[in-house]
């Protein structure tokens, strides 16, 4: 079985970086995976990226596909935003292609217009990897217009001029008139999308990012924290996001929050956050807090994640939670907040703690009962916690489990695709 992954990039960004262990994964499996992207970060040969010319072009259509949108309303809510106007090549490229199956990941940044999907003939599916496809050009919102179905009366205050959401979410109708099979990453997302004006009697089904769990493991804490130059004696809570504290949705302020009321009851805690490097005016903080950086090697990450005593991811909306997942293959406790998709990472009260949605006080008392299990590392609480995340782990997200759920996927989606076909042509006769 041949299939083809496409999707922006092959590393760049966490969408991508699913992307690709998806596509590593169904390789694992037996399918004839290769992957095509606009921009190639890794030297894998089962990775397509265009020439180098072809990638200036396709910077040029990124740019102008955001900026000419943008000289057509304005919004102070400074929501992120895809378009998907400008055409590609794909489409041909991909009908051309001896693949049995189009598998559609992040095709945002302008890798395929809304157009472009309605003339890719081949069986196809698209993975969700945030709320943009049943959205208008959303990739995540509080706003509940993707229910309505963006009508005038619900357009926000905060946008100014033309209702761009509204006009991305009527061309998605237009143009995605047939259906075809969608995935998403999580419960949370499918419910989403199952409540979507666009997308509810679409077939949905949930398969979970997977994760390399022979790459992603435990190791010697100890060891992992002299590799990061972090104290021995102190609790390290681990907070990491693109863009680290500076992404509202990624909740670092309610984490704050949290740490006022931890720090009425422990003084032995030390944070470290990933995903950016020491600001140049570092906020007030209370506790010791040390910048990772960003991170891209996974043994890198690997060991950071082995260096803490508990991950903490105070997201307040999140298709998955990758870090979730990474954190867990390592043996490590997880802390976060429930209705997102982080509640299909974490077992509550076993492999570590859902509080509350958006509750830093919860929040708080989940880090406070976890660290409670580690102050003695060598307790039965402690082993148990540790062990039934690496399980969850091993059990929901590795290579194996989530590249056979896309592999059995796949052949129904064929044999449905083939199906319909068959049935067109005899309709055709009939006539």
């Amino acid at each position: 079985m041949k299939s083809i992954l496409l999707n922006y990039s092959d590393f760049a960004g966490g969408a991508a970086i699913a992307a690709y262990r998806t596509h590593q994964s169904l390789r694992s499996v037996g399918v004839d995976s290769t992957m095509w992207v606009n921009k190639k970060v890794t030297d894998d040969w089962s990775v397509m990226g265009g020439a180098p010319r072809a990638q200036l072009i396709t910077r040029l259509r990124s740019t102008l596909g955001i900026k000419i949108p943008e000289l057509l309303f304005s919004d102070e809510e400074k929501i992120e935003r895809s378009y998907n106007w400008i055409s590609s090549a794909w489409a041909e490229k991909l009908n051309a292609s001896q693949a049995d199956l189009v598998h559609l990941q992040w095709i945002n940044a302008e890798t395929v217009s809304i157009r472009d999907l309605s003339k890719i003939k081949k069986p196809m599916l698209l993975t969700m990897h945030d709320m943009w496809a049943f959205c208008g050009g959303e990739h995540y919102t509080e706003s509940d217009r993707w229910v309505d179905g963006y009508s005038k009366q619900s357009k926000p205050d905060s946008i100014k001029g033309v209702d761009i959401d509204r006009c991305i979410w009527k061309a998605k109708r237009k143009h995605w008139g047939e259906h075809f099979q969608l995935v998403a990453i999580s419960d949370w997302l499918a419910s989403c999308v199952k409540a979507s004006a666009l997308f509810k009697d679409w077939p949905i089904t949930v398969i979970p990012n997977p994760i390399d769990t022979t790459v992603w493991k435990p190791l010697d804490k100890k060891i992992a924290r002299e590799a990061f130059n972090l104290p021995i004696d102190k609790k390290i809570l681990l907070f990491g996001a693109l863009g680290g504290t500076s992404n509202p949705r990624k909740g670092y302020e309610l984490l704050d929050e949290a740490l006022s009321y931890i720090k009425e009851a422990r003084n032995d805690i030390h944070l470290v956050v990933y995903g950016q490097g020491t600001p140049e005016y570092p906020p007030a903080s209370h506790f010791p807090i040390t910048y990772a950086g960003r991170l891209s090697d996974p043994s890198a990450m690997c060991m950071l994640n082995n260096a803490a005593d508990v991950h903490v991811n105070p997201s307040i909306q999140e298709a998955f939670g990758q870090t979730a997942s990474e954190a867990h293959a390592c043996g490590l406790p997880v802390v976060a907040f429930n209705e997102t998709g982080i509640a299909d990472i974490v077992e509550h009260r076993k492999s570590g703690y859902l509080a509350s949605h958006s509750d830093a006080r919860d929040l708080a008392n989940g880090i406070l009962w976890v660290l409670d299990k580690t102050n003695l590392p060598e307790t039965s609480d402690h082993r148990m916690m540790r062990a039934a995340a690496r399980e969850r782990a091993v059990d929901l997200f590795s290579y194996d489990v989530v590249g056979q759920q896309y592999r059995t996927l796949y052949e129904n989606v064929i044999e449905r695709t083939h199906g319909k076909i068959t049935d067109a042509r005899v309709a055709d006769k009939a006539v």
